[in-house]
């Protein structure tokens, strides 16, 4: 069947499905019908852009069909959030991942965590789901969205100024990797954020200890730590070193924290270093 045909094809089944009585729309088939019939709207949507009408219009005909495929809601979600209809995108999440976890899954609830952090910035919601992904799962340790969930709880914890309850979140992530057999020296962004809260604490020495261990290996080009360790060595009124890391921050400017679909909470900008720099005047 050419392309042509299969869109005419399926459309008149979706027309046709469409004027039928929404709650028995598909009450005739079996689950392995349904499981077909929703496969194939799922196909066509994928025809379309994630953010076009005919993308959800196909989507929503599949979660009809099938209403306990995850991945149906989940990428469904995807659409509304990429057309800043957030209300909607969190009301079919909260369907995917009410799906997901009556099965014990928490995959859903993993990407959920990750949204509330970084889109959407509930950082109470998101230790709840972390928490909740723990019950859930029986473990300490688990993935959120391609990050350790501790991570995403700790930086919620630090956001929320609850600077010594992420401490220990960040070195529990530590603690578990190294049991699972991961390079903790590569945790360039988890000890930054370590630093970070020892920072906010005035801990100043601490805080040195954690921006040079993010500084350490091959994450040297880390403008954001350099720029921090500028502030605490400003704060120290040791300005020789703080002009030095502000100058190192300068240097590295344009080598981000390797996270190039989010926002971080402490992405670094030209014109802070140079304010930095202008402050400290002749200092050498």
């Amino acid at each position: 069947m050419s392309l042509k045909k299969e869109y005419i094809y399926w459309g008149l089944l979706l027309l046709f499905s469409c004027t039928e009585n929404p709650k028995g729309k598909f009450s005739n088939y079996n689950n392995s019908q349904r499981d077909s019939i929703a496969n194939n709207y799922n196909e066509i949507a994928n025809y379309f852009l994630q953010p076009s009408t005919q993308y959800r219009i196909y989507k929503d005909s599949a979660n009809l069909a099938q209403p306990n495929n995850v991945d149906y809601w989940q990428t469904l979600s995807y659409s509304y959030k990429k057309r800043g209809e957030h209300v909607k995108a969190m009301k079919t999440l909260n369907k995917a991942v009410s799906v997901d976890t009556a099965n014990g899954s928490v995959e859903a609830l993993g990407y959920k965590a990750w949204s509330l952090l970084y889109y959407y910035r509930d950082y109470e919601g998101v230790i709840k789901d972390v928490n909740l992904i723990r019950k859930i799962s029986k473990r300490r340790y688990s993935s959120c969205w391609g990050e350790p969930c501790g991570f995403l709880k700790g930086q919620a914890l630090y956001k929320l100024n609850r600077f010594k309850e992420a401490i220990k979140t960040f070195h529990e992530v530590n603690v578990d990797e190294e049991k699972l057999g991961f390079d903790i020296t590569s945790n360039t962004l988890l000890f930054f954020y370590v630093g970070r809260c020892y920072a906010e604490m005035g801990m100043n020495k601490k805080a040195i200890e954690y921006y040079n261990k993010a500084l350490s290996g091959t994450s040297y080009k880390f403008p954001e730590a350099y720029y921090q360790l500028g502030l605490v060595y400003k704060k120290m009124n040791k300005l020789e070193e703080a002009k030095l890391n502000f100058g190192q921050a300068q240097k590295y400017i344009h080598y981000k924290m390797g996270e190039p679909y989010i926002e971080r909470f402490d992405e670094l900008f030209p014109y802070m270093i140079q304010k930095e720099l202008d402050s400290l005047g002749n200092v050498k």
